[in-house]
């Protein structure tokens, strides 16, 4: 990664962006993809403490997002003042909202859900976006990289969940993560954090930029980011609860079994960097697509706890590339506008968030089968492939096309 330090006024800023603030930001990364996820192993656990239906659970999900929605729909105001801005707020949302969802009342909760998926549409949209302004010509494999800690984090969100429930420490769990937030958001307010404009860059930003990008992908590209969203949280918030119900003889094992699709994500995160330079991000979209609806197939179909983390595994393993290639396509695409244009794009990803894991419950209510909520995911992959074949715009093309 490097940085145009052609000038005096740019040296001081080059530093603590190419260690120092990208170092803090993959860590806050991790503390963030803990939050993330934290509502899927957790949920047993809030649907015993208030004897919930799956309909009034997945009120969580849709809380956590539609708090992500507000947040990434303030994010073009942050950003107008500063990276810096959007950071700290979000993180410092964040810190608040995980400590609040240890209150004891149901409503409470949901409104902790709703104030730390504000933070997250905040500080996850943001550090997207800077991770890609920074980049420039490798922007799908630092992605990948920064999504690796993302992943990280969600990989340890079901062990620890675990633990503490284990140790009856749900709530001091919770205390730890809103401290290790806000403790991020202490240290992002003391750094500088704008990226330094090349003469690439503000060519990028130019009108005649965005007319090389047609109405129709623009919307595709929204409806993957909205599906994509929604698909991924739908598995990994359901397959906790998918099996306790299966396997009631596994103990607390059903904790553990978002971990594997997160570590399926993880893997696959891993490799995004080692693949070829010039492979089409089309191609590796469309296999991993295939590969995820493989694995929910089987997952449907699933008898024992090892088939459904084999299962799990393979869903996550290609989901991995989606959304860094879907960021990576949204900053090449809009360049500098893409700080404007993210705000929408990231809106429709919450909104995905939002709905689909909540139709899946309110599926499961009325059919009595959660298995049955799970085609929505399925259905959502099949969409995405069909979205990713029509896009022909050149920015929606080879790894190798990307801009300087």
């Amino acid at each position: 990664m490097r940085l145009d330090m052609s000038s005096t006024h740019d040296r001081p800023v080059a530093l603590p962006i190419s260690s120092a603030a990208s170092v803090v930001l993959h860590a806050g990364y991790v503390v963030a993809g803990i939050v993330t996820t934290l509502i899927g192993p957790i949920l047993p656990i809030l649907i015993s403490r208030w004897s919930l239906t799956d309909q009034r659970a997945g009120l969580f999900f849709t809380a956590q997002f539609c708090g992500s929605m507000l947040g990434v729909s303030t994010l073009g105001a942050l950003l107008g003042r500063g990276y810096r801005y959007a950071f700290v707020c979000g993180f410092s949302l964040i810190a608040a909202g995980v400590a609040g969802l240890s209150l004891g009342r149901y409503p409470a909760a949901l409104s902790a859900a709703a104030l730390f998926g504000c933070g997250l549409g905040q500080a996850l949209s943001a550090t997207n976006l800077w991770v890609a302004e920074v980049a420039k010509a490798r922007r799908v494999a630092a992605l990948s990289i920064l999504n690796l800690a993302w992943g990280i984090g969600a990989v340890a969100s079901s062990p620890l969940v675990l633990l503490a429930q284990r140790r009856e420490a749900t709530p001091l769990l919770l205390y730890a993560i809103a401290s290790a937030s806000a403790l991020t958001a202490l240290i992002l307010l003391a750094m500088s954090l704008e990226p330094a404009v090349t003469e690439g860059d503000q060519q990028q930003s130019r009108p005649a930029r965005e007319e090389n990008i047609s109405v129709r992908s623009s919307v595709n590209l929204a409806a993957l980011f909205f599906l994509y969203v929604g698909a991924e949280n739908s598995i990994a918030g359901w397959v906790a609860s998918l099996t306790k119900r299966m396997h009631p003889g596994s103990g607390d094992l059903w904790a553990l079994a978002p971990l594997f699709f997160w570590g399926g994500i993880l893997a696959g995160r891993a490799l995004v960097p080692l693949v070829p330079f010039r492979w089409r991000e089309r191609a590796l979209l469309a296999s991993g697509l295939i590969l995820s609806a493989a694995g929910i197939c089987l997952l449907l179909r699933a008898k024992s706890f090892a088939s459904i983390a084999i299962c799990v595994s393979a869903a996550g393993l290609g989901f991995a590339g989606i959304f860094p290639i879907l960021v990576a396509w949204l900053v090449k695409a809009y360049g500098q506008n893409s700080r404007r244009i993210g705000a929408i794009m990231f809106s429709f990803a919450g909104m995905g968030g939002a709905t689909m894991p909540w139709l899946v419950g309110l599926t499961s209510t009325g059919t009595g089968s959660l298995r049955a909520g799970l085609l929505l995911p399925l259905a959502g992959c099949v969409v995405m492939f069909a979205l990713i074949a029509s896009m022909r715009e050149p920015a929606f093309r080879n790894a190798g096309e990307q801009s300087e």
